[in-house]
C-alpha cells in the first residue's frame, strides 16, 4: 500500500502490494445512475427535514381531529426520518468503500489523503453548522425561555433537553465527534448524533482494510489484527455498532454489484431480485414506522437497501441530463440540510409560534410549508458558501502539507 501519509516497513509493503494486486475493485457508475443515487441522498435528507418539521409543529398523529386523506398522507410520508438515516448509512458505505477499495487495488491508498478527503468533508459543514446551531439556541433560550421549550424534554426526540447540551464541552465534544457516546450532542441539534456513527465508521473500514492488505505475514498475526480492530470497534460504537453493519452493507455492494452481476439472459432473476428486495425494503420501512424503533429495525431497513441498491446498479439505467443535473444539485446541500435545520426550525417554533402544536388543517399547513420551504433554502444559501467548496479546502490543505 503506498504511504503519502503512512509508511509501511519493506517486507510488510511488499505484501501489502502483493495483496493489493488482486484486490477486487468497485462497480464504475455511469452518470444516470450517480444521478439516481444523488437523488435518493436528496430524497433522504428532505424525509429527515420533514420528519423533524412535522413532529416540531403538528400534533401526533393519534391527537389529529380531523384525519382526512390529505393529512394521513401527510404523516405517512413525513414518518421516515430515522429510516432515512440508515439509507444515508447504506449510501455512505457504498461511496466510501468504493474510494477504498480503488485505491487499494491501485497500490494508491493513503491515510493521509484520506483524513484530508473525510476530513474536509465533514468539517466543512460540520463547523458552520456548530456555529450556527449556537447562535440560533442562543437567540432561543435568552428570548424564549418563558415557555420552557429549550429546558424541557423534547419529545419525540430521545427526551433531550437543549439547555443540558449547550456548554462548551459539548461544543467540543461534537468537534471531536464523541456525542451522543460521551457527550450530548450539542444544544438542540439532535441529528448530530448520526455523525459520531459516520465519522467512527470511517477511521474503522479502513484499518479493517489495512489489516487484511497488511498482515499478510501469518495468519495468527491478522486474526490478532482483526480481532483488535473488532475489540476496539465494539467498544467505540457501543448501541451504534448495528449502524456499522449496515454501513458496511453499503461498502459490500460496491463489489457485489460488480462481481456478482446478473448476465444477460438472467434478467428475469434480476427483475426478480428487485421485486424481492422492494418489497422486503418497503415491508422494513413499514413496520419500522408502525413500530418503536430497534436494532432489529435499523438492520432490516439498511440490509434490506443495500439488497434492493445491488439490483438496481446492474439496470441499464437511463435520466435525462436535466435530472442529472437536478438531483447533483440538491445532493449537494443534502448534508449542509441534515446538520442546518433543526435549530433553527425549533427557533421559530419558540419564538413565533403557539406553545402547543398545531393540528394539521389547512390554515395552519399554509402558516407550516413556508417554514419548511425558508428553512431548506437557508441550508441552500450556507451550502453555496461551505459544503460547495469542499474541494477547494481540501486543496487549500494538501497546498499547505
Amino acid at each position: 500500500m503506498s504511504a503519502s501519509g503512512v509508511r509501511i516497513p519493506g517486507r510488510i509493503a511488499a505484501k501489502a502490494a502483493e495483496a493489493a494486486a488482486g484486490f477486487p475493485q468497485p462497480i464504475r457508475l455511469t452518470p444516470a445512475a450517480s444521478g439516481y443515487l444523488d437523488a435518493t441522498r436528496a430524497i433522504a435528507a428532505l424525509a429527515v427535514l420533514l420528519g423533524h418539521w412535522r413532529a416540531l409543529y403538528f400534533v401526533d398523529f393519534g391527537n389529529v381531529k380531523a384525519p382526512f386523506a390529505g393529512v394521513k398522507l401527510l404523516y405517512l410520508i413525513t414518518g421516515f426520518g430515522h429510516q432515512a438515516v440508515m439509507i444515508f448509512f447504506v449510501l455512505s458505505g457504498f461511496f466510501i468503500g468504493s474510494s477504498v477499495f480503488r485505491k487499494a487495488g491501485r497500490d494508491s491508498w493513503s491515510w493521509g489523503d484520506y483524513a484530508i478527503d473525510r476530513g474536509a468533508r465533514l468539517y466543512t459543514v460540520l463547523i458552520p453548522g456548530l456555529l450556527l446551531g449556537l447562535l440560533w439556541d442562543w437567540l432561543g433560550i435568552h428570548f424564549s425561555e418563558s415557555r420552557g421549550i429549550y429546558s424541557h424534554p423534547l419529545i419525540p426526540f430521545a427526551d433531550s433537553i437543549p439547555v443540558h447540551g449547550f456548554t462548551a464541552a459539548a461544543w467540543l465534544g461534537n468537534v471531536l465527534f464523541l456525542q451522543s457516546r460521551f457527550t450530548p450532542v450539542f444544544g438542540s441539534n439532535v441529528p448530530l448524533w448520526s455523525l459520531f456513527n459516520e465519522f467512527w465508521y470511517y477511521v474503522l473500514f479502513p484499518a479493517l482494510v489495512t489489516v487484511f492488505l497488511c498482515m499478510r505475514r501469518g495468519a495468527l498475526l491478522k486474526a490478532a489484527g482483526a480481532v483488535l480492530a473488532a475489540a476496539f470497534a465494539s467498544w467505540m460504537l457501543g448501541a451504534q455498532l448495528s449502524g456499522f453493519v449496515v454501513w458496511l452493507a453499503g461498502c459490500a455492494v460496491a463489489l457485489s454489484a460488480r462481481h456478482l452481476r446478473f448476465s444477460a439472459r438472467a434478467r428475469g432473476r434480476l427483475w426478480l431480485h428487485i421485486g424481492a428486495a422492494g418489497a422486503l425494503f418497503s415491508f422494513s420501512l413499514w413496520r419500522a414506522r408502525e413500530s418503536t424503533l430497534s436494532v432489529g429495525h435499523d438492520l432490516a431497513v439498511g440490509l434490506s437497501c443495500a439488497v434492493l441498491l445491488h439490483g438496481i446498479l446492474q439496470l441499464p439505467l437511463s435520466l435525462p441530463a436535466a435530472a442529472i443535473r437536478l438531483a447533483h444539485t440538491f445532493a449537494g446541500f443534502s448534508f449542509s440540510l441534515y446538520v442546518l435545520h433543526f435549530p433553527l426550525l425549533l427557533l421559530i417554533r419558540a419564538r413565533w409560534l403557539a406553545a402547543l402544536r398545531w393540528q394539521p388543517d389547512l390554515r395552519h399547513l399554509l402558516y407550516g410549508t413556508p417554514v419548511a420551504i425558508g428553512v431548506a433554502a437557508y441550508a441552500y444559501a450556507v451550502a453555496h458558501l461551505t459544503e460547495n467548496n469542499t474541494a477547494a479546502v481540501r486543496a487549500w490543505i494538501r497546498r499547505g502539507r
